[in-house]
């Protein structure tokens, strides 16, 4: 039996939204590649803020929103830089955050258990039910580019 979810924010279209971008290459040029048309529709009314491994500044080519870029290692519990992220983040409210590592990154999760939104989304792990509440699972079929696009439809309601 197939089911679908219909994911429906209280306000309507989300306006505020978070995007971190992946901490590893190769999954952030996937996640670049899937969101390349993200903002084509339905830009007028949304603020986009992108959060991107300073380290593929360059690699980095969406012309929409603000972005800003983070030192980060895999081998760190707190975000480097975590209180000056905050206190530039904490003064929104974020209609949707979502995290698209597709490995779980104790760092990027804890930091946005710290955000206030209504809706936080990241892929399926063992921890990640502390984290978020819509998480996609790509275990079955290991392509994360389809959860890529699934977070793209999300946003294009």
């Amino acid at each position: 039996m197939h089911s679908r979810l219909q994911l429906s924010l209280s306000h309507g279209n989300p306006e505020n939204i978070l995007i971190i971008f992946p901490m590893d290459e190769p999954s952030f040029r996937v996640a670049c590649y899937a969101f390349r048309d993200l903002g084509k529709e339905n830009v007028q009314k949304r603020q986009f803020i992108f959060i991107v491994k300073e380290q593929f500044k360059d690699l980095f080519h969406l012309r929409i929103g603000n972005s800003m870029f983070i030192n980060h290692s895999d081998k760190d519990s707190i975000l480097s830089g975590e209180k000056v992220l905050l206190n530039s983040l904490k003064q929104n409210k974020f209609d949707i955050i979502v995290d698209l590592n597709p490995i779980f990154q104790l760092s990027i999760s804890r930091f946005i258990s710290l955000l206030k939104s209504e809706m936080k989304v990241g892929f399926a792990s063992d921890f990640s039910d502390k984290f978020y509440n819509i998480q996609l699972d790509i275990s079955k079929s290991g392509i994360m580019e389809k959860g890529f696009k699934q977070i793209n439809w999300i946003l294009a309601q």
